[in-house]
């Protein structure tokens, strides 16, 4: 009779089929049932049947698995939520600051690169000779401007840690409305940590540009906070603007020209001749200061008011989307104007550095070459360094602002450049400088 192999069970009994074992599995113990119909009792912790070799388990799939991963990921968020609470939560501060100036300034002085500062008297020196030519180029503005300024401010020489203490005065006057809103803001463990990661972005920016900048021109656009008191006071007593600045960094200045193997002397005219031609964009324009300051401070002021009644919402409701997308719109045309200005600003000083450093100051050709090889001779981490801080695109619209510049003296000469300082109005916006014909349109070619 022809052999059958089968499974069954018969009243709580397991029946093996010729050639199969029974594969007990109690921890580590194991037994075999023989071939030929041996039996297995139940109270023997039997399993299932298998093949010779392999193994069959008739048990259920085990649950515990799915209810320790849920377990699991119920506590890390309960983690979280406390963590979240307890970085939120207030705590006591002496002081709300957005920014920890002194992390900045010790950040800055560490990435500067600089060993050895500049001596006071050394800069003295040179500060005397810088403005003796500073003295014989302003006249020479005049051949584009049309007119020279009356005065410009003495030159102060700088090495890399003056220019980031000079800097971080600047920026702190600029942004202390800013520092007054954050002062109302409680101290938590999370606006610490936005302080620290802050501080130590602007810290290392300053350090990376107190490493490139040759020269700077500061009008002051913004008048100090409470914190930073002017020194100067007014016919009344009070506080006037304090007197603008002219800085050379003098490290720097020495390095492009053992670099390059730049003429000392022209090096140092050509730049002088470039600060000088801001100095009388906004000496002689008594307007632009403030213009680009209201322009500044709408940026900074965007936002951040309370909506009409003076409560806050924190619901998102359709009237906050509302208010939400003209903030948004507002900021986008503010940086837009703020953008052209700050064109027409720096185009039209290189195209003053330009075009009279060209007629009067010697070895021009050989200087031109120099910050040429300068532009593109930058490594890979000062190309990304530029484009994540946006001083790329800056340099990209100053070509522009000189393009525009040169259009316009190509239409109508120096006359019809020299308009857009005659009034807010009369500024070129982002659209006008990419298509200098619109601006012509606008404002007309008669002076």
């Amino acid at each position: 009779m022809k052999r059958r192999r089968y499974l069954s069970t018969r009243g709580g009994r397991v029946l093996a089929a010729p050639g199969f074992e029974c594969q007990r599995r109690v921890g580590a113990v194991g037994g075999a049932c023989g071939a030929g119909g041996g039996t297995g009792s139940p109270a023997d912790g039997f399993r299932g049947l298998a093949p010779r070799g392999s193994e069959y388990d008739r048990g259920m799939p085990a649950k515990r698995p799915l209810i320790r991963r849920a377990a699991a990921l119920s506590a890390a968020g309960g983690a979280v939520a406390l963590s979240v609470r307890a970085l939120s939560r207030p705590r006591p501060a002496t002081e709300h600051q957005l920014i920890d100036w002194g992390a900045v300034r010790r950040t800055a002085a560490a990435r500067s690169g600089e060993r050895v500062r500049l001596r006071p008297e050394r800069a003295a020196r040179l500060a005397a000779g810088y403005d003796a030519l500073a003295a014989e180029l302003v006249p020479l503005l005049a051949e584009v401007c049309g007119a020279s300024p009356a005065e410009v401010p003495r030159i102060t020489v700088l090495d890399r840690h003056g220019f980031i203490d000079a800097n971080l005065l600047i920026v702190r006057r600029l942004l202390d409305p800013v520092e007054r809103l954050r002062a109302t803001v409680p101290e938590t463990a999370l606006t610490a940590l936005g302080r620290r990661l802050t501080s130590r972005y602007v810290g290392e920016v300053f350090g990376f540009m107190s490493q490139r900048v040759l020269g700077q021109y500061d009008p002051v656009l913004m008048l100090p906070g409470p914190t930073l008191a002017p020194e100067t006071s007014g016919p009344g007593g009070g506080p006037t603007r304090p007197a603008s600045a002219l800085f050379l960094v003098e490290p720097n200045v020495e390095l492009l020209q053992r670099g390059q193997d730049a003429p000392a002397e022209p090096l140092r005219r050509w730049l002088i001749l470039h600060e000088a031609t801001h100095a009388w964009q906004f000496e002689a324009h008594s307007w632009l200061g403030p213009y680009i300051g209201g322009l500044m401070n709408e940026l900074l002021a965007a936002g951040l008011t309370d909506p009409p009644g003076g409560v806050r919402s924190s619901k998102l409701t359709p009237d906050l989307l509302h208010r939400l997308g003209v903030s948004v719109a507002g900021q986008l045309r503010g940086v837009g104007r703020l953008q052209a200005v700050m064109s027409i600003l720096e185009g039209y000083s290189n195209l003053v550095m330009h075009r009279v450093g060209r007629d009067h100051i010697e070895e021009f050709d050989e200087l031109e070459a120099a910050f040429h090889r300068r532009q593109t001779q930058r490594t890979l981490i000062e190309r990304l360094v530029l484009g994540l801080t946006g001083i790329s695109l800056k340099l990209r619209q100053y070509d522009l602002g000189e393009r525009f510049a040169e259009a316009l003296i190509a239409d109508g000469g120096y006359p019809l450049l020299n308009r857009v300082w005659e009034g807010p109005a009369l500024m070129p916006t982002m659209a006008e400088l990419r298509a200098p014909a619109r601006w012509i349109t606008r404002v007309g070619r008669d002076a």
